[in-house]
């Protein structure tokens, strides 16, 4: 029997922490804005026009990041009976596990680590040619990921050995 699908989704924690900032910023910037309209001096007002423009800037950065942090609900990464699924690509495609020689977790770079079977490196390796490596020929980076790795690590050698059955 086989063991159920694994969906790990971002944290959402970190908006606790990227939301005060935000709001930090914004006030920044609103000062800002005040400081160069109410100034007399020429210099205050260039350099309050200077802070207006720089602090808008990472406002409306960490606003953009916070708010698509709020509204990404969908999985990153996607552990099932067919393989392993990083839908963080541009271009997702599930790497089988038939295709995989060995899979286990990296503790030092936090990544889930496939070696392929000889045969299968071709095609895979080139569509996921930008995925960092970690010791095998695919590394997924469980970094920003919400995951526990004691149930990862069983679920991946249940899913391997069910479907790769020993030599």
């Amino acid at each position: 029997m086989q063991p159920p699908a694994i969906h790990l989704y971002r944290r959402r924690w970190t908006l606790y922490f990227q939301v005060p900032f935000t709001v930090l910023m914004a006030l920044t910037t609103a000062y800002s804005v005040f400081l160069a309209v109410a100034s007399n001096d020429r210099l205050l007002t260039l350099i309050g026009a200077i802070g207006a423009f720089g602090s808008f800037c990472i406002t409306w950065t960490l606003a953009r990041w916070a708010w698509d942090a709020h509204q990404d609900r969908e999985p990153a990464l996607i552990i099932d009976a067919q393989g392993i699924l990083d839908l963080r690509q541009d271009d997702p495609q599930t790497v089988r596990w038939n295709a995989m020689e060995s899979v286990h977790i990296n503790f030092r770079t936090d990544a889930i680590v496939a070696r392929l079977r000889h045969g299968a490196q071709g095609p895979i390796t080139q569509a996921l040619q930008r995925a960092f490596r970690g010791g095998g020929d695919v590394a997924f980076s469980l970094h920003g990921l919400a995951h526990d790795t004691s149930v990862i690590q069983s679920r991946l050698k249940a899913f391997h050995e069910a479907a790769v059955p020993p030599a």
